[in-house]
């Protein structure tokens, strides 16, 4: 997100999309409580770039982690059309 923000000129937007809350059966009871807190679960991290690998981000881990430095200008859950049930984000960087 360090490299998205800095590549992104002043006033630009960055969309993007999540594994969020219509993946909880997914989730163990550990794991959901830590979602539900707000922390981002990790399944086969061992294998990242793979389909293996997912990510599962709670929306208060993208506004309080991964949007530091921009502005959160709308999360829309299962808002990414041909992309079935994933949450969409849109932030914005300040303009200097």
């Amino acid at each position: 997100m360090q490299e998205l923000t800095r590549v992104l000129r002043p006033g630009g937007f960055l969309l993007f999309s999540t594994h969020g809350d219509h993946y909880l059966n997914m989730l163990s009871v550990q794991e959901r409580e830590r979602y539900d807190r707000g922390q981002l679960i990790v399944h086969f991290e061992q294998v990242a770039g793979s389909n293996m690998c997912s990510a599962f981000h709670p929306e208060a881990y993208v506004r309080d982690e991964l949007a530091i430095g921009l502005e959160v200008i709308d999360f829309v859950p299962q808002g990414a059309i041909g992309n079935p049930h994933q949450d969409l984000h849109l932030l914005k960087k300040p303009d200097d």
